[in-house]
């Protein structure tokens, strides 16, 4: 049996295809890349009409024939939920056309600088694309081995639930199962900025240099834009570096993306940029495993979620007249940012008490001795606390008077 005789059941009709796309027809072309053109398209088959993205191979873009069956090999038999289906593919004459699964909401490039993708949808998203990577990275009984090499955000597609699917698999290599590394020699590959530099620069390929890949989009994901800034000429300018001297000096706030840093829960943020900078180490040692980048993204998610349960339960115009109390002006744009001030702690009363919100909702006061006790008052014991009515904690100074 040929190669190729192992995949018959995937094979589809050049006239099904051209039938589904109103043979390729500008309005149906939905995006480009290193492979071709592709085109969405409503296929007929045996479960009815269903919804699909043609590939179409387009030898000028620079793949070929080789992509082209390593990416039927590579999808026939690695099946996740986190990595982009393969349906169908055609070869017929000089006609090379792949038929995947439709991702509604295309790839996640064009979604960066969304405002209205939230920072949980983005934790969500990139929990997918970890998920998707480490079943790749850590195969199961006889599954290979398998190092993507152009991890990027144009490379992450989005379903209708803004589920993430790894796509793109022509630019993929495969090493041996059930080894603790896999070290692969090659001529390099990638997209510029996305790039592991160590594989750059010497040919070495190992799973880190996905790794390295993946960290870039998550400091994409954080500061809604690309890595790269395009000029006129075809110059370009790598943003990678500048972002890591932010994390380096506490500056994150001066790359992340607008609106974001309102919705985020302090620990969420930390936990995740501190994954993507790790990811970005240069010696790949250093860099984390996809296991340990999924255990991590899911702490984010899970204490960004609990911060917006607690966001939900508070009153805000309550806290809004707390606020009005501050000796010193609070200003803040959103329910979320006055939120992140409470758990932080406030002064109010004329520096007289501190005031916060704690994790579990409830509202805690530091109240001064000078609030307690006059001139004439000493005190002798230690501060103790003790919880009153309405879930409002407060110190209280135990002391004799004279």
């Amino acid at each position: 049996m040929s190669f190729m005789e192992e995949f018959d059941h995937l094979k589809i009709q050049l006239k099904d295809i051209i039938s589904a796309t109103d043979n390729f027809a500008r309005n149906k072309l939905i995006g480009r890349g290193g492979f071709g053109s592709v085109y969405k398209g409503e296929l007929s088959c045996r479960e009815g009409q269903i919804i699909v993205a043609c590939k179409r191979l387009d030898r000028n873009f620079g793949q070929g024939n080789v992509e082209f069956l390593k990416e039927i090999l590579m999808l026939s038999k690695c099946k996740h939920e986190n990595l982009v289906s393969l349906l169908y593919f055609c070869i017929e004459g000089d006609e090379r056309i792949l038929v995947y699964e439709y991702a509604s909401h295309g790839s996640l490039d064009r979604h960066l600088g969304d405002a209205s993708l939230t920072w949980t949808q983005r934790l969500k998203i990139c929990i997918g694309i970890a998920r998707g990577l480490k079943y790749l990275h850590d195969p199961k009984e006889t599954q290979q081995r398998v190092i993507h090499r152009d991890i990027k955000s144009s490379n992450i597609l989005l379903d209708e639930k803004w589920a993430a699917k790894v796509s793109d698999f022509g630019l993929s290599k495969v090493g041996p199962a059930n080894q603790p590394r896999t070290y692969l020699f090659s001529n390099a590959v990638g997209t510029p900025g996305y790039c592991d530099p160590i594989y750059w620069e010497t040919g070495f390929l190992s799973k880190e240099s996905d790794v390295y890949s993946f960290g870039v989009v998550l400091f994409e994901v954080m500061c809604g834009a690309l890595c790269c800034e395009y000029y006129d000429g075809g110059q370009f300018k790598v943003l990678v570096h500048m972002w890591q001297k932010c994390f380096d000096k506490n500056r994150l706030d001066d790359i992340i993306f607008h609106g974001l840093k309102e919705q985020m829960d302090p620990l969420s943020f930390k936990t995740f940029s501190t994954i993507a900078y790790q990811c970005l180490k240069k010696a790949r040692e250093e860099r984390p495993t996809m296991a340990k980048i999924m255990q991590q993204l899911e702490i984010a998610l899970k204490v960004q979620e609990l911060f917006e349960d607690l966001g939900k339960s508070m009153n805000f115009e309550k806290m809004k007249k707390i606020a009005y109390r501050a000796t010193y002006t609070l200003t803040y744009i959103s329910q979320s940012h006055l939120l992140l001030l409470f758990l932080k702690g406030i002064l109010v009363d004329d520096g007289k008490t501190w005031f916060w919100v704690n994790k579990k909702g409830e509202h805690c006061e530091l109240i001064s001795a000078e609030r307690c006790i006059s001139k004439y008052e000493r005190l002798y014991l230690e501060p103790i606390t003790r919880p009153v009515s309405r879930s409002v904690y407060h110190l209280v100074f135990i002391y004799f008077q004279f």
